[in-house]
């Protein structure tokens, strides 16, 4: 399996591991950064321990290559397809382009960003 199969379980297993609750079975993003979730298979173990890292009013956002099939205690509001696209970026700057590291100052301007285009949850709080 590519680890781009697994996208959330990869980042939150590798770069990403200081911010993932839990372990083992089930991991995730603090709801406050996104509600994006997963386990490593779709065992009713994992199913258990993601459970036990979830309120009952908070959300779980899968991105798995194959069907999810939950069990009764969960209910699934949505299940759809994606696409993932990945390739090689070609290397060309852009001329007058500089890359700049954004940091809390500029948590405003990025939440304001997200809600012109809304390409998902996230919100204000900070993670450290």
């Amino acid at each position: 399996m590519d680890l781009l199969d697994r996208p959330i379980w990869t980042a939150l297993s590798t770069r990403q591991q200081a911010l993932a609750e839990g372990s083992g079975r089930a991991r995730r993003y603090p709801p406050a950064i996104a509600p994006f979730a997963d386990m490593v298979d779709m065992s009713a173990e994992s199913f258990a321990a993601l459970a036990a890292l979830m309120s009952r009013s908070e959300v779980a956002v899968l991105f798995t290559p194959d069907a999810v099939m939950a069990p009764p205690e969960f209910k699934v509001l949505l299940a759809d397809t994606g696409e993932q696209m990945i390739g090689t970026p070609k290397e060309s700057a852009v001329p007058g382009v500089e890359a700049v590291v954004l940091g809390v100052a500029d948590v405003p301007e990025m939440v304001e960003l997200t809600q012109l285009t809304k390409p998902g949850p996230f919100s204000r709080e900070p993670t450290n």
